[in-house]
């Protein structure tokens, strides 16, 4: 299975991923917290003490997960083939009128 880019990253804790900045790899591990507005993540990489990540200095969470519950939804519009996001809750097929 491919990685995918993550956007919510409030659902990645517990999970394996990679840190990329700009397209490059950085470092890779199991994320041991989150921030409750998702935009700082702490990743505990093997046998290293964790290091934290912000989405304000252009790091990208990718992951490949197969638990269930860790469900991706297509990103639309912003234009990469691997952008991916975990699907809501909230997210519905049913369309309301308006």
């Amino acid at each position: 299975m491919d990685l995918r880019r993550i956007n919510d990253w409030t659902l990645l804790t517990g999970s394996s991923i990679e840190i990329r900045q700009q397209g490059s790899p950085v470092c890779s591990g199991y994320v041991d917290a989150v921030t409750e507005d998702g935009t700082i993540l702490w990743l505990r990489p093997p046998a290293q003490n964790r290091r934290l990540f912000e989405k304000g200095e252009f790091y990208e969470a990718w992951a490949r997960e197969d638990r269930t519950g860790f469900h991706y939804e297509v990103t639309k519009g912003l234009g990469h083939q691997n952008e991916w996001k975990p699907a809501s809750k909230e997210s519905s097929s049913v369309i309301h009128p308006t």
